[in-house]
């Protein structure tokens, strides 16, 4: 039986959607949310995967507003990753903004989690192949990243030629055609959430075949279907009316649909793989 890694990008839903659409905020974060949704993956773990630890890409922002939490994920035994400072597309920085963020982030990850980082994982997967320099600040902070998809070992290797990262490590996530029609898929997210569990497993299946390490992601929010992330249309205050009933609506997709699925197609996938642990583990590999 192979093994595959599962890691959360551990994000507050809430604030970050205020912070993309510049809604006006307060800055508050879900504590409580963010408590029950990890609370709901540690039964996960405990129940299901016999206590197995995971890495959480976690951003800055959430460890210098929640450190008890960051604080707690670390001591449970976790790893704690970095997934930017804030969630924002972290392309559109300029490589200098994108160090000098990612350098704040460390430093909040590590003051809250007493753990030194070893990995980095964009939100929204938002450094791309072509952003050499960006990739090269990582490689200087960084001993991994598991930003990069790719469809097989040969295009991760290649990208490493052409992007001059150096010894960091690549643990990428697979992308993969899986049907005609459809777009391609990622081991993780919406795409595990909304699709039949058919289309994660082959493409975990194909990628490993094609020399990809099988990766699972998920979100806080994916654990837990009661609401407690969503942003009321009162808190779109700031945006038209148009705009704030599109966003009221829309989060349906984040915080309803098909979040109970979720846990039962972890364990369908966990019956077929064994839980590799925190990512760090791979570097000792």
């Amino acid at each position: 039986m192979g093994k595959a890694y599962l890691s959360i990008d551990f994000e507050d839903f809430s604030h970050d959607l205020k912070r993309a659409l510049n809604a006006r905020t307060d800055g508050a974060m879900r504590t409580d949310a963010l408590w029950r949704a990890y609370e709901a993956i540690e039964k996960f773990c405990n129940d299901d995967l016999g206590g197995a630890r995971l890495t959480y890409f976690t951003t800055g922002i959430l460890a210098q507003k929640c450190p008890d939490i960051v604080a707690r994920i670390a001591k449970d035994g976790h790893e704690i990753a970095c997934h930017y400072h804030y969630h924002d597309v972290a392309r559109n920085d300029r490589p200098s903004a994108f160090e000098a963020n990612l350098r704040t982030a460390i430093d909040a990850l590590e003051s809250a989690g007493g753990q030194k980082v070893l990995g980095f994982r964009a939100p929204m997967f938002s450094v791309h192949q072509s952003d050499h320099e960006h990739y090269r600040v990582l490689a200087k902070l960084f001993a991994y990243d598991s930003t990069l998809t790719v469809a097989d070992a040969a295009e991760a290797e290649a990208f490493r030629r052409a992007s001059g990262v150096g010894g960091m490590a690549l643990f990428p996530v697979v992308r993969r055609k899986v049907a005609p029609g459809l777009p391609p898929v990622r081991s993780g997210g919406t795409y595990l959430k909304l699709f039949p569990l058919a289309v994660t497993l082959k493409a975990i299946r194909e990628g490993e075949q094609a020399g990809i390490i099988p990766m699972v992601y998920l979100h806080p929010y994916e654990f837990v279907s009661d609401r407690s992330f969503r942003v009321p249309m009162r808190e779109l205050d700031g945006l038209n009316f148009k705009d704030r009933a599109y966003w009221s609506l829309r989060q349906t997709q984040w915080h309803v649909v098909r979040n109970r699925s979720v846990v039962p197609k972890l364990r369908r996938i966990f019956r077929e793989y064994t839980a590799g642990g925190p990512m760090r583990t791979l570097l000792a590999a």
